[in-house]
């Protein structure tokens, strides 16, 4: 149903689903759209067809990078599910999507139970507070073990899962499975394209148990069925008191106490099947709708009223009120050729497709273009969006991630959004000179889109710099430059920045001269250098020991000097590196008295001279930036990531262990920690996660003066 039709908020579910990379999520996500009639067969992620996964790199690579949304409807439910990227690199996406889902199915694959990113969406989710359920998938797969995928959920997610379904594996390989709750039995027959689903009541499934094994299975299930429900019971006062007083639990009180205790945080339901076989998803489909939040059911966000951002407001509740004053959120931003794209949720309020709107961070009052329902690679326009509507609005030019829209006369914004720091640079370049002012202006406009990448011109090396969450981030990006607007890139390491300080205090006076084609340019300089270690960029003072400010030309002489020694500052008198820590003094300046007054660039000259006498003749050393180093990682990995950081001369401070994840705080060389997030992820599983920031400067050892020839 699309949005501008009104539908009761108890019949809405926003949901998404999230897993870590290669569990399976996508191929969920496929099966769904499927079975729900939205295309008329199934995509697959290994033939490059899913439906979900539109963009050419996805479809390349095999992996979701951009979430998506698309409409389905099941049972007389409307759903907009949202897909959602497994990798690491990616988990900002996630983050976004789950700031305005009200729940989401967590897949895990069933021969693996949990899985680094598994923890890492099962934290977003929480934060968030949005409702969980798990699907155990690939359970054909060999070494598939729901007990083991049940335990590790309870040990590394701190979670109280319950099976709400029990696999039966027959004799031949065939999976059924056990509906603990309505006592039914699903049967899946023909291939992976077009498998047929029937369900029955288990107690018509005694013919179905050839094996002696299993020739008491349904006794055995209804045994499973009276632990679920004295589980559910311990918690749910309800049911308890049915339970107690004897009665029949009937599958329908079941099911409500469960979605009770799962809207309250306090269960997590599991389902299981193999998705890329059709196996489980019509269930999945059910429990959606069974156990996951509508819009009615989960708290709102918070909302300021009042006047706008930065002043004194009201802090309130959305309400889902189609009348109340309007409030949206844009969760996601994506840029094109043509303009600007904004994924947004409508919190209450109702927006239309041709409105103006007002974005209390800019202050500004822009013109809605028209609004679309997400059909992945398609859309759909529609009038309006209500209350607990997702939509996508085009024409809004100045609109960033987080951003509220609302009304002028009655101001709404939520509270912004704070991204995590991207952990790994690279330099780019446009292979083509002429490209350069271009390639600046887009990846302006890819930071708008994606947050967690941001570039900058690196003052020291002349390098563009671009910066993101890890090295397949960043391929991504320049692939996007390439296909999305036509710039071809090249990708390569950034350059440390080293710096030029001194050892000793030097003191250089006397006459300074080059000889050039035409002319002989000199002055007479004296110029105090000293080490300054508490300086990050280098001063030059004036204390000159003559009356040479005391004439207009004078004062001319010493400025034009100053601004040149600056300048001369800036590159280093030994290797060209800028310098740092060091205190310059002007202690005199003069020309030859039957001279002119120099020009700017005569004394620039004569400095430079001074300079070179300088690196020549003082105790010129080489300092690399050392970085501040936070790694928090699973205990079990601590003593792998001491040893890296130790062996490429890092320098532990302080080391925590809470629970089960250890902290560790140490300097390092910058030089030696380009590619140390790469290595965290390899030597902790992907479990890890760091932080760098400077710390100081420090002198480079023997070796590595060795390795920059200095």
């Amino acid at each position: 149903m699309k949005p501008g039709k009104a539908k009761p908020l108890k019949d809405l579910r926003t949901f998404g689903v999230a897993a870590h990379i290669d569990a399976g999520k996508t191929t969920v996500s496929e099966r769904m759209l499927y079975i729900a009639g939205v295309q008329y067969r199934p995509g697959f992620v290994d033939e490059g067809t899913a439906t979900m996964d539109f963009e050419e790199e996805e479809r390349e690579r095999g992996i979701t990078i951009h979430s998506a949304a698309i409409k389905l409807a099941w049972q007389g439910l409307d759903y907009t599910l949202v897909d959602t990227p497994g990798h690491v690199d990616f988990t900002v996406e996630v983050e976004r999507c789950m700031r305005v889902l009200d729940g989401v199915i967590i897949v895990f694959d069933s021969s693996q139970g949990v899985e680094a990113q598994s923890e890492t969406v099962w934290r977003q989710a929480a934060a968030h507070g949005v409702v969980r359920i798990a699907f155990l998938n690939k359970l054909d797969k060999v070494g598939a073990d729901w007990d083991a995928s049940i335990a590790s959920m309870r040990e590394r997610l701190a979670a109280e899962p319950v099976s709400v379904q029990l696999p039966w594996i027959l004799p031949d390989g065939e999976i059924r499975l056990v509906d603990l709750v309505r006592r039914r039995v699903f049967a899946y027959a023909g291939d992976r394209a077009d498998a047929e689903f029937l369900s029955a009541p288990w107690d018509a499934e005694r013919e179905w148990a050839t094996d002696e094994d299993w020739s008491d299975s349904c006794d055995g299930w209804e045994a499973e069925r009276l632990a679920l429900v004295e589980a559910v019971a311990g918690i749910d006062e309800e049911l308890l008191d049915h339970f107690v007083a004897d009665e029949p639990i009937e599958p329908e009180l079941l099911r409500d106490a469960i979605r009770r205790q799962t809207l309250a945080a306090n269960m997590l339901p599991v389902f299981g099947g193999a998705a890329l076989r059709g196996i489980g998803v019509e269930p999945l489909l059910e429990a959606v709708g069974d156990y996951l939040p509508s819009p009615e059911d989960v708290p709102q966000p918070m909302a300021l009223h009042g006047p706008p951002a930065g002043k004194r407001q009201e802090e309130r509740r959305t309400v889902l009120d189609a009348d109340a004053p309007l409030a949206v959120q844009v969760f996601k931003v994506v840029a094109t050729r043509h303009g600007t794209i904004a994924w947004a949720r409508v919190y209450q309020g109702t927006l239309e497709g041709h409105e103006q709107v007002y974005n209390p961070r800019t202050e500004k009052v822009e013109r809605v273009h028209g609004l679309f329902i997400i059909l992945a690679d398609s859309d759909e326009a529609v009038e309006r969006a209500r209350p607990g509507d997702i939509v996508a609005i085009k024409g809004l030019k100045n609109v960033r991630t987080g951003d509220s829209l609302c009304r002028k006369k009655q101001p709404v914004s939520f509270s912004g959004w704070v991204f995590p720091l991207p952990v790994i640079s690279m330099a780019v370049e446009a292979r083509r000179v002429e490209d350069r002012d271009k390639l600046i202006e887009t990846l302006g406009l890819l930071h708008i889109e994606d947050p967690t990448m941001d570039w900058r011109v690196n003052e020291d090396t002349g390098q563009l710099l671009v910066s993101g969450m890890g090295e397949l981030h960043l391929q991504i990006v320049s692939g996007k430059l390439k296909r999305d607007f036509g710039l071809d890139v090249l990708l390569g390491s950034p350059r440390v920045a080293y710096r030029e300080a001194l050892g000793r205090a030097e003191r250089l006076h006397g006459w300074f001269e080059r000889v050039l084609p035409n002319k002989t340019v000199s002055a007479w300089l004296d110029v105090e250098f000293e080490p300054a270690p508490d300086l990050d960029l280098p001063t030059v003072r004036v204390a000159l020991s003559d009356s040479t400010e005391e004439s207009p030309a004078g004062r001319l002489l010493i400025e034009t000097a100053v601004k040149a020694l600056e300048a001369e500052l800036g590159t280093g008198p030994a290797h060209g590196f800028p310098m740092t820590q060091v205190a310059a003094t002007l202690r005199g300046v003069r020309q030859d008295p039957d001279d002119p007054l120099p020009s700017p660039e005569e004394l620039e000259i004569a400095l430079n001279v001074l300079m070179r006498d300088l690196g020549r003749l003082g105790d010129i050393r080489i300092l690399e930036p050392w970085m501040q180093l936070e790694v928090r990682v699973p205990e079990e990995h601590l003593s792998a990531v001491l040893g890296d950081v130790q062996a490429h001369g890092g320098e532990i401070h302080k080391v925590e262990v809470h629970g089960e994840l250890a902290r560790l705080d140490a300097i390092a060389p910058l030089s030696k920690m380009l590619d140390f997030t790469t290595r965290l992820r390899s030597s902790s599983q992907g479990r890890g996660s760091s932080v760098m920031q400077l710390e100081r400067y420090r002198e480079v050892g023997k070796e590595d003066r060795e390795r920059l020839r200095v």
